[in-house]
């Protein structure tokens, strides 16, 4: 059994997907979520920490140091707070309340996926898209528009590809292409569309196309959506950005080097920054809920 500040975590048949210093980190603020607000010394880390196998003491040292850095990085869009060589979280709002916090949950390997996120894929993919949805609504500026293009849609989107595509492009004020648009297609490998028009009302602006997935190998998904189709379903005067969209994080740099030459990537740490601080009630109840059954988890006292 995982224990961590005296709880009961995860049963050992599913353990810790701990690879580094990045996964000691979120399972970390996990934890700390779960905690409440409670403020956890360095040393109680530390010492608790250590009795994990596939913890140890220097890497939870590490993993409180990527904290740390983590905050720096993100400032008021970060859930935590590393005080003192401790660590607690963000009473106000409430951490859930963060988009971090709800990208942290979705991550592949996480503590949350291991249990009580083991069967609701449909529900985590929904959530990702949303939270793409919100963080691309900001890329430009106040002016940025975002759409959700997964089905069933809360925009009112019809459940024909087909029908979708000139739904699509009415709500971003352009023509629809002369390319075929198979009736089968569910949303052409885009999750969510954004785009920055201009008060000119005419066509050329910016368009990103995003796949939002919650894969853990991704670079095969990096080159899903094919820019030059889409272009033909939409009538863009150039090809669009792709993106892709992950809650997780791509600590390898020679490994973002290859996703970044196919797409802009979209992890926990630019999710989050474009979200900023904004909450959304839709994802905190959701987060609410995942921590609550996080804790139910939990066997208080033991250790």
């Amino acid at each position: 059994m995982t224990h961590f500040m005296g709880r009961s975590v995860v049963p050992d048949d599913l353990g810790l997907q701990v690879r580094g210093r990045d996964d000691t980190a979120d399972w970390l603020e996990i934890s700390l979520l779960v905690s409440g607000t409670r403020p956890v010394g360095r040393d109680e880390v530390i010492r608790l920490a250590a009795d994990e196998p596939k913890v140890g003491e220097t890497l939870a040292s590490q993993a409180i140091a990527a904290i740390k850095a983590r905050k720096e990085l993100l400032g008021d869009a970060y859930p935590f707070e590393a005080m003192g060589g401790g660590l607690a979280v963000r009473a106000k709002p409430a951490a859930v309340g963060f988009a971090y916090a709800s990208l942290l949950l979705l991550t592949s390997g996480s503590v949350a996926r291991q249990t009580v996120l083991r069967e609701s894929t449909s529900e985590m993919e929904v959530m990702l898209e949303l939270l793409t949805e919100s963080a691309l609504a900001r890329l430009w500026g106040p002016d940025s528009r975002s759409l959700r293009f997964g089905y069933p849609s809360e925009h009112g989107r019809p459940a024909l590809f087909p029908d979708a595509i000139e739904w699509l492009a009415s709500e971003m004020g352009i023509e629809v292409g002369g390319g075929y648009r198979p009736p089968r297609r569910k949303d052409g490998g885009v999750d969510v569309v954004a785009w920055r028009p201009f008060p000119d009302g005419r066509s050329g602006f910016p368009v990103v196309l995003a796949q939002a997935t919650l894969q853990s190998e991704i670079f095969s998904k990096s080159a899903d959506v094919d820019v030059r189709i889409w272009s033909s379903w939409l009538n863009l005067d150039f090809e669009p950005q792709t993106a892709l969209a992950i809650p997780g994080l791509v600590p390898s740099l020679a490994e973002w080097g290859q996703l970044a030459l196919r797409s802009m990537i979209l992890d926990r740490f630019r999710l989050s920054h474009l979200t900023g601080a904004a909450t959304d009630d839709r994802s905190a109840a959701w987060a609410t809920g995942v921590v609550a059954q996080l804790s139910d988890l939990m066997l208080i006292g033991q250790t």
